[in-house]
């Protein structure tokens, strides 16, 4: 039991980012892991975020759906979880794959109001409707009791266009990179891409980890998120920033490449290349270079139901993208952008929770209704 446990917190783990771009949610974890009524097990059971993020999977249809969990610090030394999950999240919190705060409400709130991500919550924040009007009738996602599971349900009364305004002062701030002051800062000791939001008090960028103002590193680079995709499932999610090439394939060279030989079959490992095609972003430009030994084809599309062109790339060819063209390396492994990509995926495809031990489900009694 307890290997099987440990077994699906590393899945879990492996969905974890506090890199906004690359989330497809935020998590507002303590009331999530307080949900018996999701599993009529304990009192509070970390493996409850395993559920909700295999429910945020098959609502978008995306298997590999990653999630920026916020953790109110309480949990950390919480005598309801067992000392290994209390280690795990120290963990996770250490390794800055989690924010780990004493106050979270304000912070999932402006993660949300920045990133314009949906939250996932038991949590109306009602409270807040004085400060932040427009939690009133935000689409926040709340976690509810399914077949085998937990499923999403968007909360009543919500609106999908309930969103805050965006402040010009703010937006000034999230458009620069900021340096932690605090030595060996796990969320803001680099400056790059992968940074999330600072808070953001009296104008002045704070770092949410250390509570302290931070230094302005320069402008945000422009960024453009694709998507891999393999078998028609989408697979994960990568970044490609400007004046910093990516290369993709199947075990590429050097540190920053995108891998993908863990998700290719027997037939697309041979012919993916180790280091297959490589992506560059300059402005809003986004190309890819052949660098492979089989080729590479471009499947242009004027909109997504356009029929498709094709153009093959040869070693050390390069292509101008358009919006909605795809790069396949081989058939069925494809790279496209994020947000012009169709959700064809099954969320049957390798849940986190296939790696949990079996749990008990409370089953309603007689008279009463599922």
């Amino acid at each position: 039991m307890r290997f099987e446990v440990s077994r699906a917190l590393d899945s879990i783990e492996r969905r974890l980012t506090t890199d906004p771009t690359l989330a497809r949610a935020v998590v507002d974890l303590a009331p999530i892991v307080r949900m018996q009524e999701l599993d009529g097990g304990r009192p509070m059971f970390l493996l409850r975020l395993g559920m909700v993020i295999d429910a945020l999977g098959q609502s978008l249809g995306e298997p590999g759906a990653r999630v920026y969990v916020v953790v109110d610090r309480a949990l950390t030394s919480d005598l309801e979880l067992t000392s290994n999950e209390k280690m795990v999240l120290r963990r996770w919190s250490d390794d800055g794959l989690v924010e780990t705060l004493g106050e979270v409400d304000d912070r999932v709130l402006e993660l949300a109001a920045y990133t314009g991500l949906p939250v996932i919550t038991r949590d109306d924040f009602a409270r807040f409707a004085g400060r932040h009007p427009w939690v009133q009738a935000a689409p926040f996602l709340v976690p509810v009791a399914g077949v085998g599971g937990a499923a999403l349900m968007t909360r009543p009364n919500s609106s999908p266009q309930s969103r805050p305004t965006p402040d010009p002062a703010t937006q000034g701030v999230l458009s620069r990179y900021w340096r932690c002051n605090e030595p060996g800062c796990v969320l803001f000791g680099t400056p790059g891409p992968a940074q999330p939001p600072p808070r953001i008090r009296g104008g002045r960028a704070v770092c949410p980890r250390h509570d302290a103002p931070m230094q302005d590193a320069g402008p945000r680079l422009a960024s453009v998120q694709l998507t891999i995709w393999v078998g028609g499932e989408d697979r994960g999610r990568f970044p490609v920033t400007a004046g910093a090439p990516v290369v993709v394939g199947r075990s590429p060279d050097g540190p920053g490449g995108i891998r993908l030989g863990e998700l290719l079959d027997d037939e697309a490992v041979q012919w993916v290349s180790r280091n297959h095609v490589r992506f560059d972003l300059a402005g809003t430009a986004l190309t890819v270079t052949d660098t492979s030994t089989n080729g590479t084809l471009v499947r242009t599309r004027s909109g997504p139901d356009a029929v498709p062109g094709e153009v093959t790339l040869s070693r050390g060819q390069q292509y101008v993208l358009d919006e909605w063209d795809v790069v396949e390396l081989h058939t069925g492994v494809a790279l496209g952008r994020a947000d012009r990509q169709p959700r064809r995926a099954s969320a049957e495809d390798a849940p986190v929770m296939a790696e949990a031990p079996t749990m008990a489900i409370r089953l309603p009694g007689p008279g009463q209704s599922l």
